[in-house]
């Protein structure tokens, strides 16, 4: 057998060609099907990768959008501004026989942004003759009721209201609208007048959209035809005449962005303001960019807003511009700096004439109209400085007030708080209140002297003029509200009442002790309590005591009803601090403000009935809602038969006691009151009141000195320097059905039906009382021919 080699079988030449040629064919044929695999494997990633990058990018722009629209629709439809609170006077009502002040009512009406004419022909104007006043005043709702705008005619004579005029019609009575007296700026410094689109005058809406974007309501908050046009013009101007943005831009960039110019905050604005487009409409977005537009600088503040700016720049409001003062406050959005008319007038005024040429363009005023308003000046103010600034002792209780009734939230929201401030008596007691400190200094020759003063409304406890300050312009201590100061014999009627509450034991003709006494004190101390004369009368009847000011009857009558009952009068007049029981108490050594003390009096000048001292009245949100409002108490809490014995005493005291110059400072007037005077006449103190105003008065040194002046012959002076310009209401309380006029023997106290040796009349309660025979009769002294011939006796 032949022998099987290991080795394999050699293959034929050619076979081996064909088989190298195969596999170079082979190899050849799959580097571009290799290739090709690449390329798609590589695009599908591209497209893959790209697909969800873009989703990405489209998932972060929807959440981002979802963002913004969240962030637009939170401010837009919420509080969009910290707006300052608008705080106005009382609505106030003239009668025919009313005591007014010409003068006074001019000034207020100037404060108030009134603009003095020779002749009244639209609202916010006022005309004044030596015994006439016609005033136009625009419509306004007060607690509820609407007045139309009305022409009032009011004639005065001797200081008091004749006849008025509703119209051309006689009247009874006119109702002044309420005055803005002060806005109370918040912390981001915005001040600002929010309008509705309603209020704001239709030219001035016409203008605006011609100068700041013309297709406004056309385009969806951005506008490329815009942004090519207004390029356009300024490159055929030669200088930058009108902006690219839309007017929602710009409400975009004031209300939620900065003023860096990045790209990203152009991006931001224009997003947010096609969102603002898709949410809200045209007339919304107008009527917000009208109120948030910056429009210049007052001091601190900006000034935002048409309806602050018109009253900033003119003193006027929105429906009293004219074109020319239209056309300057358009302007001036383009570059409140730049064209600020007190410090640039130039620029203003050519920017002024810009918008008047554009205006006559367009038809939007008349030929005669523009040349008219070409010719005359920029018609600003003559000072920066707003005037309703003032009255820094009144808005600080108006501050200190509004807290406790609502949130900060609801405060800085655009409210309008009513207050019962008035501004002809906040003017009157200012110019009272410098002429008698003056007068004062003179006579007794003080120097430095200070002075606190209240005027309240008794029925309602409405708080209408207050001064803390001789300087009007000082905003530091308010001596009104936080000087608290020994009150003096002012306590006194305090320690009185419970005793003619008590009138089945006490009356004004019950002896009181007036002897030397000695109190001692816990700490072993001896107090001995002297009248002001030094003197002691041994016996006088209760309201001598009183009306005389006498300080032993006073003690003694005082710790004979017990400290807790004088403690329980001072809280149920409304004093509401804890007070220490001891008898240096019934004489005054117990510290208040002025604001304490007119609370303590008034009850009394309100016959009786309790109302808390307040300035706010009520409160309105700026859609016309009532947010709050001043509930009155009316709560009794001295009988009827009580207040009107008190009246009576303290009229006395004006009559004959301490305060007896009044009869000859307001002669025929009948008024109330009561002097209070501290150790070594280092305060002077006076509370009064007429039938409708309850005043409180006090003069003294910052640093305590003495200063030789009492209640009469300081506060008091302060008192009737008031009154004689304000007018008197004279006293007209109706006797109570229990309370008659009754003779009482002196000596006894005892009431008698016959007469007496020593006797006097007095009002008294009548339940229940007895009636005595005289302890001393009348004694007939005539001889036996006299009464023969009927000789009266004396």
């Amino acid at each position: 057998m032949p022998k099987k080699s290991d080795k394999p079988a050699a293959k034929p030449a050619g076979a081996a060609k064909k088989s190298l040629s195969s596999k170079s064919s082979r190899s050849s044929q799959s580097k571009p099907a290799n290739n090709s695999t690449k390329r798609k494997s590589i695009g599908r990633w591209l497209l893959s990768t790209g697909f969800k990058i873009g989703l990405f990018v489209l998932c972060f722009l929807v959440i981002y959008v979802v963002y913004l629209d969240a962030k637009v629709r939170e401010k837009f439809e919420g509080q969009r501004w910290q707006v300052p609170v608008q705080v106005f006077s009382r609505a106030e009502l003239l009668s025919a026989g009313e005591p007014l002040s010409l003068t006074y009512l001019a000034k207020s009406l100037t404060r108030a942004g009134y603009q003095k004419v020779s002749k009244v022909w639209r609202s916010g104007q006022f005309a004044l003759s030596t015994s006439r006043i016609i005033i136009f005043q625009p419509e306004f709702s007060y607690r509820g009721q609407e007045f139309s705008a009305a022409r009032l005619t009011i004639d005065i004579v001797n200081g008091k209201v004749i006849k008025v005029y509703h119209g051309n019609s006689l009247a009874k009575s006119v109702t002044l609208a309420p005055q803005l007296v002060a806005r109370i700026i918040p912390s981001s410094k915005e001040d600002r007048v929010l309008v509705g689109l309603e209020q704001v005058p239709e030219a001035l809406l016409d203008t605006l959209l011609l100068v700041e974007d013309r297709d406004f309501y056309f385009h969806s908050g951005v506008s490329p035809l815009g942004i090519l046009r207004a390029l356009y013009s300024n490159i055929v101007a030669g200088r930058t005449v009108q902006g690219g943005s839309t007017l929602t831009q710009q409400l975009v960039k004031n209300m939620y962005l900065t003023r860096e110019k990045t790209i990203v905050r152009k991006v931001n604005e224009a997003l947010m303001a096609l969102l603002l487009e898709y949410r809200y409409s045209k007339d919304q977005l107008l009527e917000a960019y009208v109120n948030e537009v910056y429009l210049g600088q007052h001091f601190a503040n900006g000034v935002y807003g048409f309806g602050l700016a018109s009253e900033f720049y003119f003193g006027r409001s929105l429906n009293q511009l004219t074109p020319a003062q239209m056309a300057l406050l358009i302007g001036v959005i383009k570059g409140p700096s730049y064209y600020d008319p007190w410090r640039k007038p130039e620029n203003a005024i050519k920017r002024r004439d810009l918008v008047l040429k554009l205006m006559v363009e367009h038809h939007l005023i008349d030929v005669p109209t523009y040349e008219q308003a070409m010719a005359t000046n920029l018609g600003i103010r003559g000072k920066r400085r707003m005037t309703r600034q003032h009255f820094y002792n009144y808005m600080q209780l108006v501050k200190r007030e509004l807290p406790d009734l609502l949130g900060n939230q609801q405060q800085n929201a655009g409210i309008k708080v009513f207050t019962g401030f008035s501004m002809k008596a906040q003017l009157l007691l200012e110019q009272t209140t410098a002429q008698t400190l003056s007068e004062l200094e003179r006579k007794h020759k003080q120097s430095a002297l200070q002075a606190a003063a209240m005027v309240t409304e008794s029925s309602t406890g409405e708080i209408m003029a207050l001064v803390g300050d001789r300087n009007i312009d000082n905003n530091g201590f308010n001596r009104a509200l936080d000087a608290h100061r020994p009150i003096g014999s002012l306590i006194k009627p305090a320690v009185y009442l419970p005793a003619l509450e008590r009138y089945q034991q006490f009356n004004f003709a019950s002896p009181i002790e007036d002897k030397p006494i000695t109190l001692g004190s816990e700490q072993g101390k001896e107090w001995r309590p002297k009248n002001y004369d030094g003197k002691f009368r041994g016996q006088v009847p209760l309201i001598d005591g009183l009306v005389e000011s006498l300080n032993i009857p006073t003690v003694n009558l005082g710790m004979s009803l017990g400290l807790d009952n004088v403690v329980q009068s001072m809280a149920m007049l409304g004093y509401e601090k804890p007070l220490t029981e001891r008898p240096s108490m019934l004489l005054g050594a117990v510290n208040m403000s002025p604001y304490q003390i007119n609370q303590l009096y008034l009850p009394i000048a309100n016959q009786g009935y309790y109302e808390r001292t307040h300035a706010i009245t009520h409160v309105i949100a700026h859609n016309g809602e009532t947010l709050w409002q001043y509930r009155p108490r009316h709560e009794q809490r001295i009988s009827s038969q009580s207040a009107y014995l008190m009246n009576y005493a303290l009229q006395q005291v004006t009559e004959r006691g301490t305060a007896k110059s009044l009869s000859w400072r307001l002669k025929g007037a009948e008024v109330a009151g009561k002097t209070g005077t501290t150790n070594d006449q280092r305060d002077s103190w006076f509370v009064g009141y007429d039938q409708e105003q309850l005043i409180t008065s006090w003069i003294g040194h910052d640093d305590n000195k003495p200063m030789q002046l009492t209640g009469s012959s300081g506060a008091l002076v302060l008192f009737a320097n008031y009154l004689k310009q304000a007018g008197v209401n004279n006293l007209n309380w109706p006797m109570p059905n229990d309370v008659k006029d009754v003779g009482f023997e002196l000596t006894s106290g005892n009431a008698v039906e016959e007469n007496c040796q020593q006797m006097a009349y007095y009002p008294a309660v009548t339940i229940g009382l007895s009636y005595s025979n005289c302890m001393e009769k009348i004694v007939d002294k005539r001889s036996w021919l006299e009464k023969l011939f009927g000789r009266d006796e004396g």
